[in-house]
């Protein structure tokens, strides 16, 4: 009972701060280009005022356009809490989150699709097209990690959680895992390079016009969701990539440690953001090919080594 009273609380504080994560990395970001930092609140005054404008609906959409936004967010919900913060006593299979996460960017795009506007459908499309080129490097990145660890049950976060010394050979393989993750994480949040989430102009955007009809509380829980997203990611990216506890054992530092890993991560995506120009659509495929080139590569030397 304990746990599991520590456990819901420290989600809470999780979800509680993921609005602060995102204005610091809009702040390193306004700091890198020479502009204020935003206030550390400012994420939650946005997300205030959207709640307080009025939302009006196409008459050419259906009723589950008035549902689907909490559909999207039950589902960042849902893994989002599947995954322990400070503990790993609670085992869900990475797999199943990418499902789950799958589902959530189906929802995502019937949505835009529902809308009945040129702009949504149009780069619904255009969603569709990253995330086909995305899930098979996510498929062979979950595939690599098992024939690093070589467990016959590969995918359970706890026990990548526990390998936290690789030899030198195996730390090849993991730096290329690390790389392929990150661009992982921007592609499948519509970060830099693949979109721009501050850009208002339609041809340069992705997820922002898949958004453009919506408006109001609506606009607000599709911001929630998208936040808690790209915050789950890099949960995901600390829990397996840097496991590392220092020998700490009390579970509020380890909460606090948590807390400074993702800060590193937030801090790393603002600076490569600000160093790094946005590529056509279709230079897309050219990345992740060739990211997916290398890790199947990877795989044939580990294989034959």
């Amino acid at each position: 009972m304990y746990n599991l009273f520590i456990y819901i609380l420290f989600v809470i504080l999780a979800l509680a701060l993921i609005p602060i994560f995102d204005s610091i990395l809009k702040s390193i970001k306004a700091i890198y280009n020479w502009r204020s930092p935003l206030q550390i609140f400012q994420s939650y005054y946005d997300l205030i005022k959207l709640f307080n404008k009025v939302t009006i609906q196409s008459q050419f959409t259906s009723f589950f356009s008035y549902i689907w936004p909490l559909i999207i967010l039950v589902n960042s919900l849902l893994f989002f809490f599947l995954v322990p913060v400070v503990n790993v006593y609670f085992d869900i299979n990475i797999i199943y989150l990418f499902f789950i996460l799958s589902l959530g960017n189906f929802f995502m795009i019937v949505y835009a699709m529902d809308n009945s506007t040129y702009f949504s459908w149009l780069w619904a499309e255009r969603e569709i097209f990253v995330l086909s080129i995305v899930e098979s490097v996510i498929i062979l990145t979950v595939v690599l990690l098992a024939m690093i660890w070589w467990y016959s049950e590969f995918s359970w976060l706890n026990q990548i959680f526990s390998q936290a010394i690789l030899s030198p050979f195996q730390m090849i393989f993991y730096l290329v895992l690390v790389v392929a993750f990150f661009y992982i994480i921007l592609a499948e949040n519509n970060r830099f390079p693949f979109d721009n989430p501050a850009t208002h102009l339609e041809l340069t955007m992705i997820h922002e016009a898949m958004l453009l009809e919506t408006q109001g509380k609506q606009l607000a829980i599709m911001e929630i969701a998208s936040k808690i997203k790209m915050f789950w990611f890099i949960w995901i990216f600390t829990y397996i990539f840097l496991p590392f506890s220092f020998g700490i054992t009390n579970i509020f530092w380890l909460f606090l440690l948590w807390i400074a890993k993702v800060f590193i991560v937030v801090f790393f995506i603002a600076t490569w953001e600000a160093l790094i120009t946005k590529i056509r659509i279709f230079k897309y495929q050219e990345v992740f090919v060739t990211i997916l080139i290398s890790q199947i590569l990877l795989m044939v030397f580990y294989i034959l080594k």
